[in-house]
């Protein structure tokens, strides 16, 4: 089930998912300054987080985003490696692009990391455009109209 994050329950979860499926792809992280769970805690606060679980039990996945003029920013969506390929990605994406019109945004946005072909495709398939590619961050940026 797809539900609203429960930080008492889920964000140790969504650390260790950050840690392992994220930091990995990322050129820019200083590996000798580990992310720490305060501050995976700090970033979802400024942002909505949904989560993949089964019941109330601890996240196998998630999704953050923010929205800010008519724009849904997609900050982070990872999937424990065991869940991954039965759609879960997926109906995050959805949850996401669900939220986004809520909240009345027109365009959804995202950064990928260029080392991580298969995210982008992950993208690509699920109808983003590359807008452009961002140079300082070593990514990626997508849109798509929702």
């Amino acid at each position: 089930m797809i539900r609203k994050r429960l930080a008492s329950i889920d964000d140790s979860a969504i650390h260790r998912l950050v840690v392992e499926q994220l930091v990995p792809y990322s050129r820019t992280f200083d590996p000798s300054k580990p992310i720490t769970l305060t501050e995976i805690r700090k970033r979802l606060k400024q942002t909505t987080t949904f989560v993949m679980a089964k019941s109330n039990k601890q996240a196998l996945g998630f999704i953050s985003l923010l929205s800010k003029s008519h724009i849904l920013f997609i900050d982070m969506l990872a999937v424990d490696p065991r869940e991954q390929r039965r759609g879960w990605g997926h109906k995050l994406m959805q949850t996401a692009e669900q939220y986004g019109k809520r909240e009345r945004c027109h365009t959804a946005e995202l950064l990928v990391d260029d080392s991580n072909p298969k995210a982008l495709q992950f993208y690509l398939n699920r109808g983003y455009n590359i807008k452009e590619y961002v140079s300082q961050l070593n990514c990626y940026m997508l849109t798509k109209r929702i």
